[in-house]
């Protein structure tokens, strides 16, 4: 039996042959890739347990590690996710099992606190409006406007971590106010160019708001219809984190009623399959849709395929993987 057994659950990139060869630097190594299995991998819990029952590190993209799962691990070290995002791994569960969970927090911050001020340009200038107009022969000014001046809008941004401060150092340089929200950031004299405030105030007064919030249990649809009530009348919605925490049914009714004028959305609350059956599409010109493409670029990938592997091989070697997943 080979000194460690290293299972790949899934993933959608071309191979990994950045990550086996840095695992195969601990020595006697089994790597198990769960697409030569079945294509794309086994997500399926009763499949894939018995090829990470006995592994000593799992690496993961949308397998699920649930509880059930995470219970069936009679010598893993660690479960490495192929994300910045846990919510697919029950961290309790390993937890309690001793089994640490690492993620990769920092390889696409440019990505997407880019993807976030271009969904904030793209709805205040229009952009995707006019060249859909333009190119359907529609074209009329009547038909973009009101059009504001960026800096001289308030943007609100929920939660301040790696992605929102980049975004914060972004946006400093158009001028805007910039207002956060995130009651377990500590280091706000760090920020003194920013106003920290309740998440109320912000609703109240951002005419931008833009999510970048951890999807947990807490967090869940955090923008509801009390909180959609909250916004300013036809302000804008941005959210490049995690589908989950908008309610999409209240930003529907939101839409409806022009509560808010115009979201520019990464993220939406189903699978990567399914955006294309969204109820949201039908606000095609005033809802913009990326499809979860905001973390990518290729510098990113190598980055998360790198650091991801590291992370095992740091665990497995030394006892501490590059990042670890607190709790």
């Amino acid at each position: 039996m080979a000194g460690y057994r290293i299972v790949f659950t899934d993933y959608y990139y071309p191979n990994i042959n950045v990550e086996t060869r840095i695992l195969k630097q601990l020595g006697d190594v089994e790597i198990v890739d769960c697409t030569k299995i079945e294509d794309g991998g086994i997500i399926d819990e009763e499949k894939l347990i018995p090829y990470v029952q006995e592994a000593d590190a799992i690496i993961v993209q949308f397998a699920k590690m649930s509880q059930d799962v995470i219970e069936q691990l009679a010598r893993c070290r660690i479960i490495a996710r192929y994300a910045i995002g846990v919510d697919t791994i029950d961290v309790q569960a390993a937890k309690r099992k001793g089994i640490v969970v690492a993620n990769v927090p920092d390889y696409c911050i440019e990505e997407v606190s880019d993807t976030a001020i271009a969904h904030m340009l793209n709805c205040v200038r229009k952009i995707a409006l006019a060249d859909d107009l333009l190119h359907n022969n529609e074209w009329s000014y009547d038909k973009i406007k009101p059009i504001r001046r960026f800096s001289e809008l308030t943007v609100g941004l929920v939660a301040f971590g790696n992605i929102a401060r980049r975004t914060a150092e972004k946006l400093r340089a158009f001028g805007v106010r910039i207002l956060v929200h995130d009651p377990y950031f500590t280091d706000q004299q760090k920020f003194n160019w920013i106003q920290f405030v309740s998440l109320e105030e912000l609703l109240n007064q951002a005419d931008i708001v833009s999510i970048h919030a951890p999807l947990t249990t807490e967090t869940h649809h955090l923008m509801d219809a009390e909180k959609f009530g909250q916004m300013k009348d036809g302000a804008i919605l941005v959210n490049s984190s995690r589908g989950g925490l908008i309610d999409e049914t209240a930003l529907l009714t939101a839409l409806e009623n022009n509560k808010i004028s115009m979201a520019g959305l990464d993220v939406l609350d189903c699978q990567d399959a399914e955006y294309a059956q969204s109820a949201l599409l039908k606000f095609s010109e005033r809802v913009f849709i990326t499809p979860h493409m905001g973390w990518y670029s290729v510098e990113a990938i190598v980055d998360l395929q790198t650091k991801t592997a590291r992370n095992v091989y740091e665990m497995l070697k030394n006892g501490k993987p590059l990042y670890t997943v607190r709790t």
